[in-house]
């Protein structure tokens, strides 16, 4: 530690001091800035100020920190150091905690004087490892890009661009222990920008180091592509030793570093590193996920044996599965299930009945008497009105409280309430302050409705001061897109919220609520909910069906109307509506619509391009599978029947494994088996045997995917993905897997069980670059396999780019980094043009064998007729991206961006609510009132005791504000149907707890003690055989 204590005056002429001294001896200047930082080392300075290493004399043992202190030189630079102070201090809070990036302690201004206290990077820089140990070699290089492409990914994501990537300002921290490995550190954000889509195109100033900064930098155009530039010059410099400027034949505007290396120099670097190098940006990498897949893209094949681990894991595999197999019967006897052989026709029959509120034993009808949705969709946006009445049976004024689903994409964008005759509109509000609103409207006795977001799937409404026997109607209106799966289109209305499992961990209010429910009956009547669906979909449709509910359709003038057929009973199930278009028009769509906020445009793009399918690419293809109690009977026999076909269909050189989870994590092997019959035999064997039962501790088998390796060069890991999704935290998953899933890794995720959360199933496939699938009960499992091979066999289009030509400024396009195309599945993008000016979004990408592919939309937004749906999808898919990044760990200034754009477009979302008061004031304020937590749904086949944990399951909640509370029951009638032939487990609750697997426990247990008698033996074997050597 130095000896001196620094003066923190600019213009102090001698401003060494010591350690002990609190005014500066030379000009009496206070040394300790806000009374506790002590300045010792000056670590470096430039035009806007200088960086001094500081020790914090109120954590004197803690290490010691880097205070940046601006202050221009030039009095008309004073703003400009100003603006980089604040700016590094809000991309510094923005970023998070990131072991690559220096933590910002805190910042604050003493006098004119502005100060950033942040984490203290011990190491040296790149520069100085250059001056002391010469130049890099090519693994170097390929090294530093492996560490550094990640981090820039991580901050181009919260849209920072650092604008000043140079050796200088990347330090290797020096490890702590020897256990600690070195990493490489981006440090400097003073010169970062935020980056909009609006000011990606915009000449701003100037700034970052002149010789590694790129061509439209200079004019003040930085953009991703130029730190991915400035890397690329950061590398050639650290492999030639040579300034930059002398790298650049200034004649032919070309780049020479490669005369300046060995000849023999790796040539998949050398590409990397010239494609980084591109002046122009349109050639350049524009996102580091494009780099990495470069690192690892195929070169030349590598055969790495592995036969004694593959030995062992056989050997420790067949141990196993002899155990199991010895000690099935008392498995049997303690975990009994019932294993159906056809997913397609399960042996049990739905239970008829219906939801009853009993009161003083009379049957009185549930708070939430009927819902009625109105769907039509026009092209591939359906927009959706739900209409919910609810009715006070009690003598008591009411407030109910009812979650239900809606799609995980749906822009819902209003709500009403009906009193009688009158209609009062809600209003979108901070969340906090709807709530307030709420609460003090229900206080003055007048009638109130919040409508919440409690998840991205799932909403609350309330209603405050339903007057005995009155009705009330509340009104919600969504959009959303359809999606598209193979050549079907899918239009999805959830109906039912199973409960979800979590553990100790997780907040109760987080998933409590979902959780309100018992094993009401797996039916439901037809009176109590209409769907309607009419579909314009510009052109004929065909092969129209619904693989979960019974439908009738009627051709109408343009378009078909669609109502459920039963209005007698109808399943406890999701609806599905499944049709396909005729001709090839409708291969691509480009909708758009102007208004106050700008001009917002909806492109859906499915490339008819051929592919290859000689040019498959080998996998290592891993599948997680959900054994939980929520999988219990159908379920668990439709993933089963997958997974044979999964197994039989994998290519010669692809290799695989399974990953179970349910309360434990099991394996079919430690390492991934090659396919040969013998192990595709084991892997059945192992399938078939699998039950299922105990939690969904999902997050245990995720953290097993993202801490595999990087996939060899040549190769693609496929993570195979089968569960119902039923889990408390599913937003810590996709924020995991946003964040840690490795380059080299695709997640493929399909909904099977009697309900599907479909946000995790569909988010972690977009997160995790691959597709997702909810398989309904009555899908043949043969043709979904079939389906996935071919699709992720043959992508179709890869390296998928979006550019603007016309006037103005770029739009805001979402989503950010565009993904690659498989067999039939399209692209959508929402855009958004703030000053409305026309022009053409340009769509190219690679074909497969290497083929550019380039589509032109024509974007009027005079002329096309709007359609106000698309600019709600806008903000939502706005939305959506920022809560991707979120998920893992919340920003101050994503929270900011989501609520103000909710805000904006009359959105729900975490952070805004809908909010609608009467006028009048209906319920004597003192008077006694009621809360009802209105039942939910029991999917249909879902056993609830074995879904949710003891810390999240309730009963049917029945909060009341009188002495004695009401409770409430759900009997199943007399009249209903009894089911035949069903097992204990499924068609009566149990009292006993779900215990471990005792075969696997004792399995494990035999095979170790095996091993360790074994090597014992060795052991002993050996020292006799030395004792025997030293006597004779």
């Amino acid at each position: 530690m130095s000896e001196f204590s620094l003066c923190p005056n600019p213009q102090c002429t001698n401003p060494q001091n010591d350690l002990t001294t609190i005014d500066c001896q030379n000009c009496g200047e206070n040394l300790l800035l806000e009374g506790r930082y002590r300045l010792i080392e000056l670590l470096g300075q430039g035009g806007f100020g200088r960086t001094f290493k500081a020790i914090d004399q109120e954590h004197p043992q803690q290490k010691c920190c880097a205070i940046k202190q601006f202050l221009p030189q030039q009095v008309q630079a004073k703003e400009k150091a100003i603006e980089l102070f604040e700016q590094e201090a809000k991309r510094l809070q923005s970023l998070g905690n990131h072991n690559q990036i220096p933590t910002l302690y805190g910042y604050f201004q003493a006098g004119d004087r502005q100060y950033l206290v942040q984490e203290f990077i011990d190491g040296k820089n790149l520069a100085q490892e250059l001056k002391e140990m010469g130049k890099f070699t090519a693994a170097d290089i390929t090294h530093l890009l492996k560490e550094l492409l990640p981090v820039l990914r991580m901050i181009h994501r919260h849209q920072v661009i650092h604008r000043d990537i140079k050796p200088e300002n990347i330090i290797r921290r020096t490890p702590t222990n020897a256990v600690e490995k070195s990493t490489l550190v981006l440090v400097d954000f003073g010169a970062s920008k935020h980056a909009t889509e609006t000011t990606l195109g915009k000449t701003g100033t100037v700034i970052g180091s002149a010789a590694f900064i790129a061509p439209e930098q200079v004019r003040g155009k930085a953009t991703f592509a130029s730190d991915l530039y400035s890397l690329g010059v950061t590398c050639i410099h650290l492999l030639t030793a040579i300034a930059p400027f002398d790298l650049l034949d200034t004649g032919d505007n070309k780049w020479v570093w490669q005369d300046f290396v060995d000849k023999k120099f790796d040539p998949k670097l050398t590409g990397i590193l010239n494609k980084l190098l591109e002046p122009a940006t349109n050639r350049r990498y524009q996102r580091a996920d494009d780099v990495l897949e470069d690192l690892h893209a195929p070169a030349k094949r590598k055969k790495s044996p592995v036969k004694k681990a593959i030995a062992a894991s056989l050997l420790l595999g067949l141990s196993v599965v002899g155990c199991n197999a010895l000690l099935e019967p008392i498995r049997q006897k303690l975990n009994p299930s019932v294993v159906l052989q056809n997913p397609n026709q399960p042996d049990t029959q739905p239970v008829y009945g219906g939801l009853y509120a009993t009161i003083d034993g009379e049957e009185q009808n549930l708070t939430l008497k009927n819902t009625d949705v109105d769907a039509k969709v026009s092209g591939n946006i359906a927009e959706v009105e739900v209409v919910q009445t609810f009715a006070n049976p009690y003598d008591k004024p009411l407030e109910a409280i009812y979650k239900f689903p809606l799609p995980d994409d749906a822009a819902v964008d209003d709500m009403e309430i009906k009193i009688g005759d009158e209609t009062i509109r809600g209003v979108i509000k901070r969340a906090e302050e709807a709530e307030a609103i709420y609460e003090e409207a229900k206080d003055d006795g007048k009638t109130a409705a919040l409508l919440e977001q409690e998840r991205d799937n799932i909403f609350t409404q309330s209603l405050a001061n339903i007057l005995p026997g009155e009705e009330i109607e509340v009104t919600i209106r969504y959009s959303n897109s359809l999606k598209f799966e193979g050549e079907d289109y899918e239009f999805i209305f959830p109906m039912v919220v199973a409960p979800r499992y979590g553990d100790g961990n997780i907040q109760a209010s987080s998933i409590g609520g979902l959780a309100q429910q018992k094993n009401v009956p797996q039916s439901r009547s037809g009176q109590d909910i209409n769907v309607n669906l009419e579909i314009d979909a510009g052109v004929p449709i065909q092969n129209l069906t619904s693989p979960t509910h019974e439908i009738k359709t009627q051709a109408l003038s343009g378009s078909t109307a669609i109502s459920l057929a039963n209005n007698d009973e109808i399943p406890n199930k999701d609806l599905i509506v499944r049709y396909q278009v005729t001709g090839k028009e409708t291969q691509s769509t480009m909708l758009a619509q102007a208004d106050q906020r700008g001009g917002h445009f909806a492109t859906y793009l499915i490339p008819a391009v051929e592919y290859q399918t000689e040019e498959v690419v080998p996998k290592d293809v891993v599948f997680l599978m959900d054994t939980s109690g929520s999988q219990r009977g159908a379920a668990i026999a439709q993933s089963k029947a997958l997974m044979q076909h999964f197994i039989q269909g994998l290519n010669p050189q692809d290799t695989f494994t399974i990953i179970d989870f349910s309360s434990v994590t099991k394996k079919l092997s430690e390492q991934p088996l090659a396919n040969t019959e013998e192990n595709r035999k084991k892997a059945l064997n192992y399938v078939s045997e699998i039950n299922a039962g105990g939690g969904t501790e999902l997050m245990n088998g995720i953290n097993e995917v993202v801490n595999f390796p990087e996939t060899e060069d040549g190769r693609l890991r496929t993570i195979v993905l089968l569960t119902d999704g039923l889990i408390g935290d599913d937003r810590t998953i996709v924020g995991m897997i946003e964040n840690q899933l490795k380059p080299g890794n695709r997640i493929f995720t399909f909904g099977v069980g009697h309900s599907t959360n479909h946000f995790l199933i569909n988010r972690l496939a977009e997160v995790g670059r691959g597709e997702s699938e909810i398989i309904p009960e009555q899908d043949d499992p043969q043709e979904v396999v079939a389906e996935f091979f071919e699709e992720i066999e043959n992508p179709v289009l890869t390296n998928v780019e979006v550019s603007w030509v016309g006037g103005g400024d770029r739009p805001e396009i979402y989503p950010e980094h565009m993904p690659d195309l498989y067999d039939n599945q399209p692209l959508v993008i929402h855009g958004r043009k703030g000053d409305r000016q026309n022009g053409q979004l340009k769509i190219t990408g690679t074909m497969a064998g290497g083929k550019p592919y380039e589509k032109v939309f024509d974007v009027n937004f005079d002329q096309v007729q709007g359609n106000g749906a698309i600019a709600q999808l806008w903000g939502r898919a706005k939305i959506k991206e920022y809560m991707n990044d979120m998920y893992w760990m919340e920003t101050t200034e994503g929270v900011n961006t989501v609520t103000e754009t909710a805000l904006d477009y009359r959105l729900v979302s975490d952070y805004t609510s809908f909010v609608a008061v009467s006028d009048e004031v209906r319920v004597n304020p003192d008077a006694q009132t009621f809360t009802e937590e209105v039942p939910l749904e029991t999917p249909e086949g879902l056993e609830l005791e074995t879904t949710a944990s003891p810390n999240i399951a309730g009963d049917v909640a029945a909060e009341s504000a009188v002495t004695q509370p009401i409770t409430y029951q759900a009997p199943i009638p007399t009249s209903a149907p009894i089911a035949k032939n069903v097992a204990p487990s499924q068609s009566s609750q149990s009292n006993s707890q779900d215990v471990p697997e005792p075969s696997h426990i004792i399995g494990n247990l035999i095979v170790l003690i095996t091993l360790g008698f074994f090597f014992w033996k060795r052991r002993q074997a050996k020292k006799l055989e030395q004792t025997q050597e030293a006597k004779g």
